[in-house]
């Protein structure tokens, strides 16, 4: 049974959204502050962390960090706040996702399922598997990116962005279809996940910006392997 801890002040929303992901199979754990969410995170491994940005006693993207340090599980935020520097702010702190309250269940289940998932293959195993490009590798069982002989770790959405854009080289890959392939759900027209997720990418895959992800302004991206 897939776990997951809901770290959120409201203590209604909490136990609403416990409801829901029990209904669909999940086990929950709720924490109300940064504090009880640290102590559960010491105890046990969870699937996925619901992850409100305003706290009681500091903000979430404070506590991703925390856990991108110490765990590879999945992260969702939740919050009213839909403001970009917000949401840039939490999804460069290591979310994999963010949603904005008040929640739709139905999306929420689909994109905890996507990134779990995603989460579940991106684990290594085994030695590794090279596949090569003019100026990166893959390590396909390791799911890392290679540049200059030195591995580079991608997270899980950033890895399935990559293996995407390598499937469709030199088209344009608009915002909503690179969400709606790689997080498997509707972007309800917020492209702002798509943008900052691919910006950390292009950092890691091409930090001299030689071209090999192209921004087509207000549409989308295009791969070249140059």
């Amino acid at each position: 049974m897939r776990t997951t801890l809901i770290v959120e002040d409201d203590k209604d929303l909490a136990e609403l959204t416990a409801i829901h992901l029990q209904m669909a199979g999940y086990q929950t754990e709720v924490a109300h502050t940064l504090a009880k969410a640290r102590e559960c995170l010491d105890q046990k491994e969870y699937d996925l962390v619901l992850l409100d940005e305003m706290l009681p006693d500091g903000l979430g993207s404070q506590l991703c960090q925390t856990i991108r340090d110490q765990h590879t599980c999945p992260i969702i935020f939740m919050s009213c706040n839909d403001d970009s520097d917000t949401i840039i702010t939490a999804l460069r702190s290591g979310g994999d996702d963010y949603m904005v309250k008040p929640l739709n269940y139905e999306v929420l289940l689909a994109r905890a399922d996507a990134v779990i998932r995603r989460s579940a293959a991106q684990r290594p195993h085994g030695a590794g598997h090279l596949r090569h490009f003019r100026h990166f590798a893959i390590d396909e069982t390791r799911r890392q990116l290679v540049r200059e002989g030195t591995a580079v770790e991608l997270s899980s959405i950033e890895y399935a962005l990559l293996q995407y854009m390598i499937q469709h080289p030199n088209t344009l890959l608009l915002y909503h279809d690179l969400y709606q392939n790689v997080w498997s759900s509707d972007s309800l027209g917020d492209v702002r996940t798509v943008m900052v997720h691919i910006s950390n990418l292009r950092k890691k895959l091409d930090p001299d910006r030689i071209g090999i992800i192209s921004t087509v302004r207000n549409a989308g991206y295009i791969f070249s392997d140059l």
